[in-house]
């Protein structure tokens, strides 16, 4: 199902081919059921790893689907759950290895449509970003594997840094679901970007339309996944978002609307 808010926004990006991306990873450009990956190595693991990631993703997650709580608050119960995972697996991440062997089966998968998407960005100089609260280890090396880490991607997440058999990550500097901002995007980086006359940004959470900064609001193309809870947040997706894409869409509908 599909919701065009914004027809008059969306006819002005359709006319100029001079934007750039920036999108969401975890059930945004996958599925809306796969799994977070975040999750991906506590599952892989198993044991205490996997039963401390279930107790927290079973208690955090319903409070990032719900909307009725204050922007503030949720901004801080969202910091609290990504600093107690990424904690949780430093603890239990002891290889850049293991996070190679969790991809093997791993419940990861592209929407239908990404990785023609991703190509015809490539094709067309696009650029793009990636911006996730998940583990930029593992996100980049999935992208590898499915062939589509391209060069005009820049992906901004939280990455571990391995010395020995210990891994290490600064939870001052983490990304969570409620945190992200366009500011995380290298200086340089943004010096090219904000040359650009339009913005195409994707998400699967209302909170994901902070990635960039409101005075960019005017000149972005908000496209929102909408995959769980649907009657209860189809209101508030339709108001925050200039398209919503409700049920399990595909980027080849995306393609489709902007004409792309």
């Amino acid at each position: 199902m599909k919701y065009i808010n914004n027809k008059e926004k969306l006819d002005q990006f359709r006319e100029s081919n001079n934007f750039f991306a920036i999108i969401d990873f975890d059930r945004t450009l996958t599925t809306g059921a796969s799994d977070a990956s975040m999750g991906i190595i506590p599952t892989f693991l198993g044991g205490e790893c996997l039963k401390e990631r279930l107790k927290t993703y079973e208690y955090y997650r319903p409070l990032e689907l719900d909307y009725t709580i204050d922007e503030k608050e949720k901004r801080n119960i969202m910091k609290k759950w990504a600093n107690t995972t990424f904690t949780l697996l430093s603890k239990y991440l002891t290889s850049e290895e293991i996070i190679e062997n969790s991809l093997e089966n791993a419940n990861l998968h592209l929407r239908i449509g990404v990785k023609n998407f991703l190509k015809d960005m490539y094709e067309k100089s696009i650029p793009l970003v990636i911006m996730s609260a998940g583990v930029g280890n593992l996100i980049k090396r999935f992208l590898e594997k499915q062939g589509v880490l391209y060069d005009n991607i820049i992906l901004i997440s939280n990455f571990f840094e391995f010395k020995g058999d210990k891994s290490y990550i600064n939870t001052e500097k983490i990304i969570a679901s409620s945190n992200k901002d366009y500011s995380r995007i290298p200086e340089e980086t943004r010096k090219v970007l904000d040359k650009k006359e339009h913005i195409l940004l994707c998400g699967d959470i209302v909170e994901d339309i902070k990635m960039v900064n409101s005075n960019q609001r005017d000149k972005t193309l908000a496209i929102g996944f909408l995959d769980h809870n649907i009657e209860e947040n189809l209101d508030i997706y339709n108001n925050n978002f200039d398209i919503v894409l409700a049920d399990n869409e595909t980027f080849d509908t995306v393609k489709e609307i902007l004409s792309f």
